[in-house]
Parts: C-alpha cells; sequence; structure tokens
C-alpha cells in the first residue's frame, strides 16, 4: 500500500512517500501563512507526480488535535480548523495527529510504565506514554509544557518564551552562556515533569538539541532540579534521526 506521511512544521514540512521499501522525501517551507490550501496543493502535485490513488495519507501538526481535526495551532494558525474534510485528495484513508504525540509512537516501548517525548523546535511540547499509550488528558490538553510559568530575575514568563527555538531566534541568542542558560529553563521544567511522572525514560527531540551548549544546560539542569529517586529511575537520550521521528510514528499509526 502506497502512504504519505506529513510533519507539518512552524518553518518547513516534511513530506515521505513510501513505497514498499522505498522511501522518498519531499521538503517545503510553511510559516504563518501557510493553510489548508497549501496543503492541498502540495498533495495533488504529489498525487500527480507519483500517480497516487487509494493511497493511505498520515499528518502532523504542532497544536490540539481533536477526533482527527486541528483545534488551535499557533504557529500554523492559517491550518485551524483542519479537519479530513477539508483535504479533497485521492487517499483512501486519512489521518490526522498532534505531532509530538506521533513522534511518540516512533519510540516508545509499551513494556515501560511511563515514557515522555520532550520536543524542543519552534515551540516547546510534550507527549506522554502510559504502559505503551498516548495519554491526552481529559480533553486533549496534557503535555503542555511551554506554557508552564517561570519566576526569573526579570519576571514571570510561560517555558516557551525563555526556551523555545522561536524565543531564542527572535532574541538573537547566539553565544554560548545565554544558550546554556536557555536550555537550563528547559531542563527545569524536564524536572517537573521527572517529579511528577516517574518515568522510566525520557526522549529529547527537535532543533534545539542539535545545540550542544543548550542540550548540556537541559541535561545539567534537570539533573540539579530533579528529585534523586525518580531521577535514579530515569533514562535520558536524544532521538536518533530526529528529522524523520515524526514520520516514522504516522507510518506506526497508520499500519497498526
Amino acid at each position: 500500500m502506497q502512504t504519505i506521511t506529513v510533519d507539518i512544521g512552524g518553518t518547513k514540512a516534511l513530506f515521505e512517500m513510501h513505497f514498499g521499501d522505498r522511501t522518498e522525501q519531499y521538503k517545503i517551507p510553511t510559516g504563518e501563512g501557510f493553510g489548508i490550501e497549501s496543503l492541498t496543493k502540495q498533495l495533488y502535485e504529489l498525487e500527480s507526480d507519483y500517480g497516487l490513488v487509494d493511497y493511505r495519507l498520515a499528518i502532523a501538526v504542532p497544536g490540539l488535535v481533536n477526533n482527527n481535526q486541528l483545534i488551535s495551532s499557533k504557529s500554523l494558525p492559517c491550518l485551524n480548523g483542519l479537519s479530513r474534510e477539508d483535504l479533497h485528495t485521492q487517499a483512501k484513508t486519512i489521518l490526522l495527529s498532534n505531532d509530538i504525540d506521533a513522534g511518540m509512537h516512533a519510540v516508545l516501548n509499551p513494556k515501560h510504565d511511563c515514557e515522555l517525548l520532550i520536543m524542543c523546535g519552534t515551540g516547546i511540547g510534550m507527549a506522554i506514554s502510559i504502559n505503551g499509550k498516548i495519554f491526552s488528558g481529559a480533553s486533549g490538553f496534557a503535555g503542555e509544557l511551554g506554557h508552564c510559568r517561570v519566576m526569573t530575575e526579570s519576571g514571570e514568563f510561560g517555558l516557551e518564551q525563555l526556551a523555545s527555538g522561536d524565543s531564542i531566534r527572535v532574541r538573537g541568542l547566539k553565544n554560548p552562556k545565554d544558550l546554556n542558560r536557555a536550555g537550563r529553563y528547559l531542563g527545569m521544567g524536564i524536572a517537573w515533569a521527572i517529579n511528577l511522572f516517574n518515568p522510566n525514560r525520557i526522549w529529547l527531540a527537535g532543533g534545539m538539541m542539535n545545540s550542544s551548549d543548550y542540550y548540556l544546560g537541559c541535561v545539567s539542569s534537570l539533573k540539579d532540579m530533579a528529585l534523586t529517586a525518580p531521577l535514579s529511575e530515569v533514562k535520558i537520550a536524544r532521538v536518533d534521526d530526529m528529522e524523520t521521528l515524526v514520520c516514522r510514528g504516522l507510518k506506526v499509526l497508520l499500519d497498526k
């Protein structure tokens, strides 16, 4: 069965076309103006180029997704309201997912009691797996780590305002000390999660994890701030091949 998986981020989208054992990739820029019409156009062009009919399609987006509809996305406001019915494609099956929840499916181990996937790219988010199943809370809002508040010497801020890739870009933070400090703020948030969930494993992903100064600040901070008992039980690792993480998770979802 032919498959397209799509990871739509705040700055770019990755399309992966799966043809048996062969996979091809295609990338396009996105941004705040990227909307339903833009997505439909790209899918139409891929269908025409590859002769795709009755294929399986899975799309991941940053934001709150409920019942295969994007309710709200801060980084992609023009996609708000996107549902399967809006995509006039040749796909036989269409699945719409939150990007971090999709990524979790690529790495989770159902043998573990609890795993967390922390993603720091344009924004900050967290996926939670309990006994191999995604935990999204009563109405899908579980894991909004980036909106936790932090008191600093300059005032009170959301974690995304202090440590997200978008915040770092807007503020022009480039020197190692500033990047390390931003990473330490994220580490503080992860320490809260360790204390709350007592996870077996934490996966770290997203573009900011490619910065050694940021990453080292993050890991150092969480080790300083998490309680000793739950910290001793958790294994922390960066995700291999972060760029394809979400598409790999979408493929797992389609194959279920």
